[in-house]
């Protein structure tokens, strides 16, 4: 399943269920979808968002590096960090916040 991201102050963004219910969940909310931030409540998601991701970076900096001597050894597909996948949903809240613009999500 795909969840988009919606905002008057950016173009759309589409997840991965996963990755989405994982973000949502580090923004305060719910797994419900669809659903959506009012204006005024989106400067609160943003940081418990960034709260959160910064709680997960110092986790998987010590998994990361376990992974890089494991994968000198072997080819494998390279794990993209929720870090990174959220940088979009970053920028998106950020500029809704400016914009004092609300966020859906469906």
């Amino acid at each position: 399943m795909i969840v988009t991201f919606k905002s008057k102050a950016s173009g759309d963004l589409i997840y991965f269920k996963d990755a989405a219910l994982k973000l949502l969940k580090l923004m305060g909310r719910d797994e419900k979808v669809p659903s959506a931030l009012y204006a005024e409540d989106v400067a609160a998601a943003l940081q418990q968002l960034q709260q959160g991701l910064a709680e997960i970076a110092e986790q998987e900096k010590a998994k990361a590096q376990q992974q890089e001597e494991e994968q000198a050894s072997s080819d494998s597909k390279k794990y993209i960090s929720l870090n990174t996948r959220a940088i979009p949903l970053l920028e998106m809240l950020q500029k809704a916040q400016k914009k004092q613009c609300p966020v859906s999500w469906e």
